[in-house]
């Protein structure tokens, strides 16, 4: 507060001794000792500053002129009267030309746009008329000498504000980009200050091209054009300044004034006249000029960001594509997968297999679970694999792994991790942000063959509407966590930017990668409702930026409320869907019941426990419905070894068909996807309206929380996922089965 009342008064100070200044030279210098000039410069000091010095009240500014102006006669004297009122008329003209100025320019002109120059002009043409009306009041005893002296007023006054104003206005405020202008071409600034120079004193001068041709003083429009168009307002107002330094003494005290006119008083008139209108004219010029070249601007900038959003759309629409032909090659791969995965290890099992024979399937094996890793960053990347959300602290998260990030780095490489010392949580799942922060870190490894930097940076920061998410939609505005992974690598080259985050792109030699790391990220950035962008790619490295909404107070308290989603919501959400999945076991006691019944029939004794869940599993009847033969195949193989009874269904239609002729059925193991047109879960929900003690097992090449089907699946209870084992079938089948506890 201190320093801005001491630089308010320091400004005051600066615009009294300013205008005493102006007063004292214009009082006493005129042109060629005639006491005449063609403008009352301190009138145009005054319009700018009261536009100027908007933090101090308008009456200090009017006191600092009242000061000014004792400064330039006799400050020891007791002020007239009739100079109190000419002050005060001038105080007049200031706040009528600043209120005007205002309300036609809408603020402060900084002639960008020919408003600002009209405001100008009406604001001069107002103020000085009301105060030259008080004026004249003053000093005229008659009519005529009120005519002189309102006259004398307006025009000096209004010539005044319309060139020293806008000079005051143009230089004093900060423009970087004018600055920069004048200071990239102060050559050409210099030579054409000169030229307008020489022009003007050859146009009053009278000095002729040729000896038929004169320089007519109306020839300066040229250099004021140039002006205009090379520096704008500031240029303009400053060759107006120096033609009317040359002009002034030439046509008051030349013989031969070549504006004309006999007498001083007509000879300062016309260049009253001349000089406002080279001064409007030149005004207006560089208005409009800066007003078509913002358009212009911004015509260009609403393009690129046109075009800019039409590339981003392109590439979320081609991702998108190729998400989705990902995903689809993903689930028939996965199919394919689980009937090798089932064949190897029946192999396995054989008695017949040699040590040599067992290795080369166990090779198998472990071939079949690297292409099924593949296909779950495929599945990612296409958003087909769901996220287990609970709060995660991600500033944690990061600082957790740098112990596990140094052992991927080599000796040559410096890890720097920087995360903020307050909680940075968010929404999202715990093991699909590590993937992000270990995809970007390798990536950043990779380009670090020789060594180098990478740093891991965490903040929050805002984010708005202008911002897209990693589908192409509009970011929605907010808190975001940022995670920023810089490395000092070679860069990227441009031709490969827009391919960065396509499945199997890399710029690895063949063998040294997949081309999933970033698409992966891609991936979990879109299901994260964010995004990822290289932000950065040059010969000093590369920079990729990751981020999602963060968690305020508010929202981590509305987590941590009964009933929200929080971490241990999280927990208790997956509670629920097991026991959902469960239930309907428990309904199906009666009829488990009776077939165990039936065995014990037979057998003599009391049976055990074991014996009646062996007496149930004997009777199982399980309805297989798939549709890749190959799989269908061999889980019916696997089913019928442990001794259950199976029937076999392509589609739904199959299994509607046959339904009626079936026997009990106790199990239904189905595929979620089918040919046909209908899927395993609306199968199985018309099946159960049938059959409500009928038990589900699903599987499926995606994961269990793709599409929208409305039931709980838990892998491990009710679902297995493709490519399965032998083992993890079987046991979730057996859990279907068992009597509930």
């Amino acid at each position: 507060m201190g320093q801005a009342f001491r630089a308010t008064w320091q400004r005051l100070a600066l615009f009294a001794l300013a205008y005493a200044a102006l007063s004292w030279v214009s009082l006493r210098v005129g042109a060629g000792g005639t006491q005449m000039t063609p403008m009352w410069p301190p009138a145009g000091l005054m319009a700018a500053g009261v536009l100027l010095l908007d933090a101090a009240p308008l009456w200090m500014v009017f006191v600092a002129a009242f000061v000014g102006q004792r400064l330039s006669v006799n400050p020891f004297a007791l002020p007239s009267p009739a100079s109190v009122v000419l002050v005060g008329a001038a105080c007049l003209e200031g706040w009528l030309a600043r209120m005007v100025i205002r309300q036609v320019s809408g603020g402060i002109p900084r002639f960008a746009r020919v408003r600002d120059s009209l405001g100008l002009f009406v604001g001069a043409l107002v103020a000085v008329t009301l105060s030259g009306m008080v004026a004249g009041m003053v000093r005229a005893d008659s009519v005529a000498a009120f005519r002189h002296s309102f006259v004398n007023w307006t025009v000096g006054g209004g010539l005044a504000i319309l060139m020293v104003t806008p000079f005051l206005l143009a230089w004093l405020r900060p423009r970087p980009e004018a600055d920069l202008a004048i200071r990239a071409r102060a050559v050409e600034a210099a030579v054409l200050l000169a030229l307008t120079v020489g022009a003007a004193y050859a146009a009053f001068r009278g000095l002729p091209l040729t000896d038929a041709i004169d320089v007519p003083p109306y020839a300066l429009i040229g250099p004021l054009l140039w002006g205009a168009l090379r520096f704008g307002a500031r240029g303009v107002t400053l060759l107006m300044l120096a033609i009317a330094l040359i002009a002034t003494p030439l046509q008051l005290v030349s013989p031969e004034a070549v504006l004309g006119g006999d007498t001083p008083e007509v000879r300062l008139l016309r260049l009253q006249l001349f000089l406002a209108f080279m001064s409007a004219t030149g005004l207006l010029l560089a208005s409009a000029l800066s007003e078509q070249r913002a358009a212009a601007a911004a015509e260009t900038r609403a393009v690129e960001a046109m075009l800019e959003s039409e590339r981003r759309l392109q590439q979320a629409q081609k991702l998108e594509a190729v998400g989705q032909l990902a995903g689809g090659v993903a689930h028939d791969f996965n199919n394919i997968l689980a009937a090798m995965s089932l064949q190897a290890q029946e192999l396995r099992e054989s008695p017949r297999l040699t040590a040599a024979e067992g290795r080369t399937v166990g090779e198998l094996q472990e071939a079949v679970q690297r292409a099924a890793s593949l296909t779950r960053q495929l599945l990612l990347f296409s958003r087909r694999q769901v996220r287990e959300d609970r709060e995660v602290d991600l500033g944690a998260l990061v600082t957790t792994l740098g112990g596990m990030l140094r052992r991927l780095l080599p000796e040559s490489i410096v890890l720097a991790v920087r995360v903020p010392e307050v909680p940075l949580r968010v929404q999202g799942d715990h093991s699909m942000l590590e993937q992000v922060v270990m995809n970007l870190v390798v990536n950043a490894r990779d380009a670090l063959p020789r060594g180098g930097v990478v740093e891991v940076t965490l903040a929050r920061e805002p984010r708005g509407p202008d911002a897209l998410m990693a589908g192409g939609e509009a970011l929605a505005p907010g808190s975001y966590a940022v995670l920023r992974v810089h490395d000092t690598g070679t860069g990227i080259a441009a031709a490969h930017q827009a391919q960065l985050f396509e499945p199997f792109f890399t710029t690895k030699a063949p063998g040294e990668g997949t081309g999933l790391g970033l698409s992966t990220v891609f991936g979990i950035a879109r299901q994260h409702h964010g995004y990822v962008r290289l932000v950065s790619s040059s010969l000093g490295g590369t920079t990729f930026e990751f981020a999602i909404p963060a968690l305020g107070e508010e929202a981590r308290a509305a987590q941590g409320a009964p009933g929200a989603g929080g971490g241990d919501d999280a927990a208790g959400a997956t509670a629920a869907a097991v026991a959902a999945a469960n239930a309907d076991a428990a309904s199906a006691a009666t009829r488990f019941a009776a077939n165990a019944a039936a065995a014990n029939a037979v057998a003599a004794g009391t049976p055990t426990r074991a014996d009646a869940e062996a007496a149930r599993e004997a009777s199982l009847t399980i309805l297989l419905v798939e549709d890749d033969p190959g799989v269908r195949r061999m889980i019916e193989r696997l089913l019928r070894r442990e001794g259950w009874r199976v029937v076999v269904a392509e589609n739904a239609q199959e299994v509607f068909a046959q339904w009626d002729r079936l026997p009990p059925v106790d199990l239904l193991i189905t595929d979620l996807v089918l040919t046909g047109g209908m899927g395993g879960v609306e199968m199985a929900a018309q099946l159960l309206a049938r059959a409500p003690a009928l038990q589900v097992v699903y599987t499926s090449g995606y994961d269990p929380g793709y599409g929208e089907h409305g039931v709980a699946m838990v892998p491990g209870v009710n679902f297995v996922a493709k490519p399965f084992t032998a083992t993890a079938l079987l046991d979730v089948v057996r859990r279907r089965v068992a009597t509930p506890s």
